[in-house]
């Protein structure tokens, strides 16, 4: 075969592997966390909406209280002193379940305060 055949087969796989890929992107979802299926949730990436209820600030490390239908603790790793969150907001999570202490637990990705 000519290498200018074979550049054009490339290509042309190239171009619809990227679409095949593009579409797939647009399909994936992060479920919603659900705290009354105990355990099920454990390494799933999930989003949480909620009011903050309590925030403990330990240097690099913040516990987050947020209260949905039952209090669900986030884990925050941050090298930012200037948290700008407080009681009473509403905020949106985005994390992964784990498991700590026999309680689950989200370590947050990302926090964005809703209102």
């Amino acid at each position: 075969m000519k290498e200018s055949t074979l550049l054009k087969i490339a290509l042309i796989c190239s171009l619809v592997g990227l679409v095949a890929l593009y579409f797939i992107s647009t399909k994936i979802e992060i479920k919603d966390y659900k705290p009354n299926i105990l355990n099920k949730n454990v390494g799933d990436d999930v989003k949480l909406n909620g009011v903050v209820t309590k925030i403990t600030d330990r240097g690099s490390v913040v516990f987050i209280e947020v209260n949905q239908q039952n209090p669900v603790n986030v884990v925050l790793f941050t090298d930012d002193d200037n948290l700008k969150l407080k009681s009473g907001d509403s905020i949106e999570v985005t994390g992964e379940v784990q498991e700590y202490k026999g309680k689950n637990e989200i370590i947050a990705q990302k926090i964005r305060v809703t209102g």
